[in-house]
């Protein structure tokens, strides 16, 4: 992998944006570089920058190079990098913060992951519970519509056995989900508010 150099000039940096995303900024800063959460994660691999290298991008104050890298949407919030930090770092909560944060700013690098739980989410909401069939054709058709074609054996081959059935099982209560829902993008709403 080639070096990549970042301007650092005054315009570039945010050196507020520790206190942002980590909850506990003084023991970010205290991060030693030894790259144990990096070792530590099962998706560091695919990562554009490895959790080593973002905390230390956000110790100088690149912002922007953060919120428009893809390292904390791979991240499977498994807590092995928190639990294994010398310096007792959130890693993974702070993951989650800038997740939410690149929502929250429009910046999110919305990848296939991202979309999935999205749709997850909305198909739960609208459902009440999980209905396979909708979430696989909702995500197809947020992501690649034509990827639908190389799944159609396989969904063919379900629906003959039974195993993926076309309409929603119906549930009691889907509006008290939907209500919930609703609270929290309430609750949400006024948290950026309060930004």
């Amino acid at each position: 992998m080639a070096l990549q150099s970042f301007n650092l000039t005054r315009e570039m940096l945010d050196h507020s944006f520790a206190e942002t995303v980590a909850p506990d900024k003084e023991k970010l800063l205290t991060c030693i570089q030894c790259g144990t959460c990096t070792a530590s994660c099962p998706t560091a691999y695919a990562m554009e920058y490895t959790p080593r290298q973002l905390w230390r991008l956000i110790q100088v104050g690149l912002r922007d190079e953060v919120l428009r890298s893809d390292t904390f949407w791979l991240c499977t919030t498994c807590y092995s990098c928190t639990i294994r930090c010398p310096r007792g770092i959130a890693v993974t909560e702070t993951m989650a913060t800038l997740k939410r944060l690149s929502v929250a700013e429009g910046v999110e690098k919305k990848d296939r992951s991202a979309r999935f739980y999205e749709t997850f989410m909305d198909v739960v909401r609208d459902t009440g519970r999980m209905h396979e069939t909708l979430l696989m054709v909702r995500w197809l058709l947020r992501t690649n519509p034509l990827q639908a074609l190389s799944f159609a054996p396989l969904g063919l081959a379900l629906l003959r056995r039974g195993k993926m059935p076309l309409r929603p099982v119906s549930i009691k209560g889907v509006d008290q989900i939907r209500a919930m829902y609703a609270k929290v993008r309430e609750m949400e709403q006024k948290e950026e508010i309060l930004r």
